[in-house]
This record gives structure tokens, C-alpha cells and sequence, in this order.
């Protein structure tokens, strides 16, 4: 059967993860040809200020991936593992040990024109007591949006945090500020709100009233009426994208990574367990550390799913295993200590310096661990998600 209506949704990352598993995989293969190790092979090919993506995108922003890389590998004891991990395999155990790398990078905000394209619009507005409301239709799915734009806006204005609210995100009531997706509801939404705010401030200064917050909205209320400020996404001067050909500047910032997982393999049971994960990223100025990490969690999380659990079956263009008694995700007892680290290397074009963060964790577990399953068995793997059965026909091959 041919069909172009399968059952699909959104999943954190837009195919990067797919990609970037084999990107990852691949320069381990041309590493070991060439006779270097895998993290030499990477220092040599990092991507450095001034160089030229594969879009023709020259990277501005300063960038040290072998730094990031250097502090991952020291933060998880790696080349140490490495070694005792070797001795131990060759001592015959049948739990198999093993520790990989990824690093990798992540665009903040629809690619190329998309940002463009949208013209989103975001709105603040004061009220009487002093009070102020954002009017966005970024929507709350557990990520902290409602925090961290209200976080934005109390610090833009110098108020207290409490008094920020977040309009209900109904575009018949609030500008249309764009999907909830892609990395940017921080970056790209988020700067228009520091933006509104900002003029919201002006609006008060121009109109002669620069004295408490409070008693300025609350004058100018009374005199002139309603006190809002909008808001509308401009592209960063000197950024060009061509469509047609799909080059020049993809994204306006990216936020870099280096991830490092260590796994134990059941040569008996053929399971795989991930024993330790370090997450190193560098996202620009973490707005608020607790969800920042959160974040992180919990996508390192899903990517372990994604490399080990959970796979889709399909039967002439139904999901078979639809439920979660036969769709199998790791729990609590299956993830590891996730130890997050950031590097705080402020962006040009987020608010307060910062950058997008929700997809880039789902990008990097999986070729860590499969880079880290095939050190413990000493066979190639090429396949996600990595099942019991899966491990069993590759060693048995």
C-alpha cells in the first residue's frame, strides 16, 4: 500500500537526530581508517569561528568545540575508562563495558527564511496597578515558556517576577508570535519580548513620565488610555538565505554540544544499560538553570529511548504497537545519573544573550551510546533502536 497519510506527530529535533546519528557514526569509521581516535579526528575537523558551514553560513559567534570536547571527556573520566574498559573486555566478562562521544550542534529557529516568513509578533501590555501582561501565543507544554517570558519581561523592566502574567495564548485575543517548535520560543520569541518591553519603556519616558513604574503606567493610563507595545520579528542585519538554491545563513545562532555515555552490555541477555551520562552544551546565556537542565534531562532521556527502546513497528500502514503495554520507553529504574553541564557563551540575537535549547539533547545520546556499544562488543552497529534481538544478530553474524 502507497500512502501519504501514515500516522505522524512532532518529535524534538526535525530529523537532526537522524542525521547527526549518522554524521557521528561516520567520522568514527573515517577516524579509525585514517588511524586516528575518534576525538583527534574531530579536533582536527571542528568548525571554528570564521569558517563556512555546508550552507555557505559563516560562522561569526566564537565557538570552542575542542574546549567543550576537552571538558566532557575530563568531566567523565573518559580516556581513563577507555582503557579499563579494554582490560576488562579482554579479560573475557560477560558484561561487556563501554564509554562514546558525540558532538554535534543544533540551529535556534525555523531554518533559513521560515523566521521570515512568519513575522511574529509579540505584544505587552500595563495595567493600571502597574502590572504587566504578555501577549504571545507561545504555548506552555512543560518546557517553562510561561517562566522564563515572564522572567524576560520583569527583568527588561526591572519588576518583580510576580508581576508578569502570560495572557491565555488564543490568537482571537493575542498577536500571532508562531508555533511552539524549533528551538525558538527563548531566542526568537523571547527577544521579542525584551524588544516590547523595551518599548514599552520608551513609550513612558516619551510621554514624559519616568518616575515608579507603577505610578508612570497608572498616569499614563489615565491620560492617554490603553499602554501597549508590539513587537515584529526582523531578520539579524547582514543574514541572507536563498530558497532556491537552500544556502547561505541557515540559522541565526546554534547552540554546540559534546555528550558522553558509558554502557554495560549482557553478552548473555544481549541488554544494553547506560550507566553514566554527561551532557555538556553550550545554549548562550541560561536564562533559568533548573528548566535549562530540565530540559536537558529530558531529552536525554527520550534519546536514550530513542536508541535503545523505542521502536515503531509498522503493518501495512498501521502502528502495530500503539499502546504502552507493547511500546516499550525506558522509566526512572532505566536512565542513568544525567550529569549537566553548560557553558555560558552569550548569542547576538537572544534575550540577554540567549539561545534556542529544546531539541539539541535528543541529538547526541544515541551515536554516543551506539559509539559506546561498539567499543564493548568490537563490532560495528548501524541501527537504531538497538533491542536485545538487534544486539543478538550482530554478534551472532
Amino acid at each position: 500500500m502507497v500512502t501519504n497519510t501514515p500516522p505522524r506527530g512532532a518529535f524534538r529535533g526535525f530529523g537532526a537526530p537522524q542525521s547527526i546519528f549518522a554524521l557521528e557514526r561516520h567520522v568514527n569509521r573515517v577516524a579509525a581508517v585514517v588511524g586516528l581516535t575518534p576525538e583527534e579526528f574531530r579536533r582536527r575537523n571542528f568548525l571554528r569561528s570564521g569558517d563556512t558551514t555546508a550552507t555557505g553560513q559563516i560562522i561569526h559567534e566564537a565557538i570552542d568545540l575542542a574546549g567543550l570536547l576537552d571538558r566532557a571527556l575530563e568531566t567523565s573520566s573518559y580516556q581513563k575508562k577507555k582503557e579499563k574498559f579494554a582490560r576488562h573486555n579482554n579479560a573475557g566478562s560477560a558484561i561487556r563495558k563501554g564509554i562514546g562521544f558525540a558532538t554535534f550542534l543544533h540551529g535556534a529557529g525555523f531554518t533559513g527564511s521560515g523566521e521570515q516568513h512568519l513575522k511574529s509578533v509579540v505584544g505587552v501590555e500595563a495595567t493600571l496597578e502597574g502590572r504587566v501582561r504578555i501577549l504571545v501565543a507561545s504555548t506552555e507544554i512543560g518546557q517553562g515558556t510561561q517562566t522564563i517570558l515572564s522572567q524576560i519581561a520583569a527583568d527588561t523592566l526591572g519588576l518583580d517576577y510576580d508581576h508578569v502574567e502570560i495572557a491565555p495564548p488564543d490568537t482571537a485575543n493575542v498577536p500571532n508570535s508562531g508555533p511552539t517548535v524549533a528551538s525558538r520560543t527563548c531566542m526568537i520569541v523571547g527577544k521579542l519580548v525584551e524588544s516590547a518591553c523595551i518599548g514599552l519603556k520608551q513609550s513612558l519616558i516619551h510621554a514624559g513620565f519616568d518616575q515608579d513604574f507603577r505610578t508612570a503606567c497608572r498616569a499614563y493610563i489615565e491620560k492617554f488610555g490603553a499602554l501597549r507595545s508590539f513587537s515584529q520579528y526582523e531578520p539579524p542585519a547582514g543574514m541572507h538565505w536563498d530558497d532556491a538554491r537552500y544556502e547561505g545563513d541557515a540559522y541565526a545562532a546554534f547552540s554546540w554540544a559534546a555528550y558522553v555515555a558509558e554502557v554495560s552490555v549482557d553478552m548473555t541477555t544481549y541488554e544494553i544499560r547506560v550507566d553514566d551520562f554527561v551532557a555538556l552544551q553550550e545554549v548562550g546565556r541560561v536564562i533559568h538553570p533548573v528548566l535549562a537542565k530540565g530540559q536537558i534531562v529530558g531529552g536525554v532521556a527520550q534519546g536514550i529511548g530513542y536508541a535503545l527502546y523505542e521502536k515503531v513497528v509498522w503493518d501495512n500502514g498501521h502502528m502495530v504497537n500503539n499502546q504502552m503495554t507493547n511500546y516499550i520507553m525506558p522509566t526512572s529504574m532505566d536512565l542513568p545519573p544525567i550529569r549537566v553541564l553548560f557553558e555560558e557563551n552569550r548569542g547576538s540575537y537572544g534575550p540577554a544573550g540567549a539561545k534556542g535549547i529544546g531539541e539539541l539533547p535528543l541529538d547526541g545520546p544515541a551515536p554516543a551510546i551506539v559509539n559506546a556499544v561498539e567499543m564493548a562488543i568490537g563490532r560495528p552497529v548501524n541501527r537504531i533502536p538497538l533491542l536485545p534481538e538487534d544486539l543478538m544478530e550482530i554478534l551472532d553474524a
